[in-house]
């Protein structure tokens, strides 16, 4: 990536978001609260709220809960996973009786994903947990705070499926 593009020079010459820490640079702040957040979903949705759901699966409940019936590729897609591991955590859903699969009406070589009704009784069961925990995160935040927090991370996103992209040839899912 650094043959395609030079990296933005400050006035000083530096790259624009050099640091002399290592663990003050962007990324590793953006992995690393990624983890931490992680670990804090689990320990609330299984330890509080009694659920046995990983991240992942709570990604595709919410994303199914917005749209229900969506096709494996769609969800893939939406959550930047590969068909494999798409297929692994619709199985595990599949087993905790959150999702089942129906073949599509126009098409039935393509199946739809649905919430079961368990699935929604976890999903609202633990919306007021999830919303005092997101106040929680963003305590201290102003709103306009978190507005340039969400379009900054909206253009590193946009970034780095670019450069992927740029690697590959071809466009990410999603």
């Amino acid at each position: 990536m650094a043959n395609d593009k030079k990296m933005k020079k400050t006035a000083d010459g530096k790259g624009l978001l050099q640091t002399s820490r290592a663990d003050d640079a962007p990324a590793w702040l953006i992995q690393r609260t990624a983890r931490l957040l992680r670990v804090l979903f689990l320990r609330l949705v299984q330890e509080e709220g009694g659920i046995d759901v990983t991240p992942e699966m709570w990604t595709v409940l919410t994303r199914l809960l917005a749209r229900d019936g969506q096709y494996q590729s769609e969800l893939a897609a939406a959550t930047y996973r590969d068909r494999p591991n798409m297929s692994r955590i619709l199985a595990g859903m599949e087993s905790r009786d959150l999702v089942f699969r129906r073949p599509d009406q126009d098409d039935r070589r393509k199946t739809r994903i649905y919430l079961t009704p368990r699935a929604r009784e976890i999903l609202a069961a633990t919306a007021p947990l999830a919303a005092r925990t997101r106040d929680r995160l963003y305590e201290g935040l102003k709103k306009k705070e978190l507005k340039a927090l969400r379009r900054a991370l909206r253009l590193i996103e946009a970034n780095t499926l670019a450069a992927l992209s740029n690697l590959d040839g071809e466009a990410p899912p999603g």
